[in-house]
């Protein structure tokens, strides 16, 4: 999973560094308009590496049969790259500490007679590179400008297409293929970073789309969309059943002790709760805070988990008294089945009700007064925030805007007051 990314002129990042802690859960913090969304668009954009989109189509958007597919990164290219510098970059850390990977893109968006293009890309595994572009760009065969790549420590380089990354370009390559049993032992890290980018889900949860019939088999969508087939498909193991069953009248009063599905003459089934005396709850009726649950239950306990998770405004709908019990199912879940969660809040509550380690991972996200550019610190490397905390809790420094004003004051802002939480 990932471990740190390193943004460069990326959306308003200039020069930002989010690293996790040994918690599985992290929370962003921050106002309105501060960056926690270009967060949002950067793994994005890692995601479409892993799924073998060509720049234009990651930036820009990727259509199938005429279906779109994939939404591009908001702004496009003219406001991908910060303050109108004419390349960004991304920079992740991959997989467990003692086996590694550390992919680095750069990418030209200005200046570029068409697409967007890659400037630098390199892939280390354990420090040793897999793969390093050289030299720069030059014009290929085909008129196309192209990127010479060095792969391994081998003296030899090979052409690749500027345009795509060349993570997903490498692995398809028919020389190195052929030469699989010279550069067999470059294939893995490749392929386990392709992986990892790959196994990523964005939610921004829409309980209109959770109210929509599905098809029996279909993963839970980015709004939600197939909740009821995912819960159908927990339904099958007695052990996963019951552990919905039990969060859900936990995280809401309703007194639910089955389901049923109930399907239409296509075969696309919806969700019914079932409470005690019998009472049945479509998702049809359902609230909107009980479809929510639903969703974070299924994406978090669901088959095939994604190793990433980012979820947009995890507190949305959802009931203040409910909000421990919601973080104990993450942070519970993150750890038994070893994925990561990155989301978004603007609830000083959930913040009072974080576990220690998710605690050490929450991260201010802010903008200093008169500047653009966004900056990253963890909380609790906020200088005295240890010494404040053990006074005030962390929700209380939230509310009062304590973490603004002390990020404020200790970098120089001649206004900056730090006020008493």
């Amino acid at each position: 999973m990932i471990q740190s990314l390193h943004l460069t002129n990326f959306k308003n990042f200039r020069d930002a560094t989010l690293t996790f802690g040994k918690g599985r859960l992290t929370l962003l913090v921050g106002t309105n308009a501060s960056g926690k969304s270009n967060l949002r668009d950067a793994f994005r954009f890692l995601h479409g590496i892993g799924l073998g989109y060509t720049l234009a189509d990651i930036i820009g958007e990727k259509y199938i049969g005429g279906v779109p597919v994939w939404r591009g990164i908001r702004g496009g290219t003219k406001e991908i790259a910060y303050s109108g510098a004419e390349s960004f970059s991304l920079e992740c850390r991959l997989g467990l500490r003692s086996e590694y990977f550390s992919h680095k893109i750069e990418v030209d968006v200005e200046g570029v007679a068409l697409d967007p293009q890659v400037r630098v890309e390199s892939l280390h595994w354990k420090k040793l590179p897999v793969y390093q572009s050289v030299d720069g760009k030059h014009v290929g065969k085909r008129g196309q400008e192209e990127l010479s790549v060095r792969c391994g420590n081998y003296p030899e380089t090979r052409p690749f297409s500027s345009r795509q990354p060349v993570l997903t370009q490498f692995i398809d390559d028919p020389q190195i293929i052929q030469n699989k049993k010279r550069t067999g032992d470059l294939y893995y890290p490749a392929m386990k970073a392709i992986e990892d980018l790959r196994s990523m889900k964005f939610l921004e949860l829409s309980p209109d789309a959770m109210r929509v019939p599905s098809l029996p088999g279909q993963p839970l969508g980015d709004r939600g969309e197939n909740l009821s087939s995912v819960l159908q498909a927990l339904c099958e193991a007695p052990d996963e059943k019951r552990a919905v069953l039990e969060w859900i009248r936990q995280l809401t009063p309703m007194d639910v002790e089955d389901f049923a599905f109930d399907s239409d003459r296509t075969g696309k089934i919806q969700v019914v709760l079932i409470e005690a005396g019998g009472r049945q709850t479509s998702v049809d009726s359902a609230s909107d805070g009980t479809l929510r649950f639903l969703a974070l239950i299924a994406a978090m306990l669901g088959p095939d988990p994604a190793r990433f998770y980012f979820i947009e405004e995890l507190d949305t709908g959802i009931h203040p008294t409910r909000l421990h019990l919601l973080l104990q199912l993450i942070e519970q879940t993150v750890e038994r089945r070893k994925i990561r969660v990155v989301a978004t809040t603007h609830s000083p509550q959930l913040l009072g009700f974080l576990g220690e380690s998710s605690r050490e991972a929450a991260t201010l996200v802010y903008r200093l007064p008169h500047h653009g550019e966004a900056r990253l610190r963890r909380i609790l490397d906020i200088p005295d925030a240890k010494q404040v905390l053990a006074k005030r809790s962390l929700n209380r420094l939230q509310e009062s805007g304590w973490l603004e004003n002390a990020v404020t004051f200790l970098e120089g802002e001649p206004d900056g007051q730090v006020v008493q939480p």
